[in-house]
């Protein structure tokens, strides 16, 4: 059962809240505790910059359940801590916050008392510690998670509306640990920079509109920091 929190993010029976970075932002996060262990990271059916396969092992994170909302940005730029957009925050506020900078997504989670994921905890988060495809297993899925939309063409044309929705939207595509939107929405900034460009940093997740990308959770891309979109997200970690 959900209950609905501040802008879009859910608090999920038996899911731990964390008021963390309260004294400065007010804000409340529903944020999952990814344990520690190994996990397989990297395809070998993906691109090459996914390869080899590796197993890593990780120290216990906690991870945002969703993609940070407009509301929640909206908060951080009342508190001038976070440059205004150009877009309407106040416009659909459980939407997923974009148009988003690296430098920008950065500066919310340290609002927030947390910090940008590295590939490695979004990948794990994802993932979990199978190896599978993409969050909820292996076989690609429509119904699954908001991708495969371009100006009505692609896989998922006439299934999904090639465009951002409310986080939360796809509880069918939760990964292992039960975080939302690993797959599709919105690409998410992540910590890394690029290892064959270190000029750019990382995104993970595909969009709404990837249909030439699959939403598989070692794929990987990467954009230089100032760049902005209207598919490009992000969410926090912290300890």
């Amino acid at each position: 059962m959900r209950a609905p929190l501040l802008g879009g993010i859910f608090l999920i029976a038996g899911a731990t809240s964390n008021n963390l970075g309260a004294a400065d932002s007010g804000l409340e996060f529903d944020r999952v505790v990814v344990p520690a262990g190994p996990f397989r990271r990297g395809s070998a059916r993906g691109a090459d910059d996914e390869r080899p396969v590796v197993v890593h092992a990780l120290s216990a994170f906690r991870i945002d359940r969703t993609e940070v909302t407009r509301a929640m940005y909206a908060r951080c730029v009342a508190s001038h801590r976070c440059q205004p957009l150009a877009l309407d925050l106040a416009e659909q506020p459980s939407l997923p916050v974009t148009q988003v900078n690296w430098n920008e997504a950065r500066a919310f989670c340290a609002y927030v008392g947390g910090r940008l994921p590295t590939e490695e905890q979004w990948e794990k988060a994802a993932r979990g510690n199978s190896g599978r495809d993409y969050p909820w297993g292996n076989d690609l899925d429509c119904s699954r998670a908001n991708w495969g939309n371009f100006d009505n063409e692609g896989p998922c044309a006439g299934k999904n509306p090639g465009r951002p929705v409310a986080v939360g939207s796809y509880p069918q595509g939760a990964s292992p640990y039960g975080v939302l939107d690993m797959a599709g929405n919105v690409w998410e900034w992540v910590a890394d920079r690029y290892n064959r460009d270190p000029s750019r940093r990382v995104v993970r997740g595909g969009s709404c509109c990837s249909y030439f990308v699959e939403p598989r959770a070692a794929n990987r891309n990467a954009w230089d920091p100032s760049y902005r979109d209207a598919d490009l997200g992000f969410r926090c970690v912290s300890r």
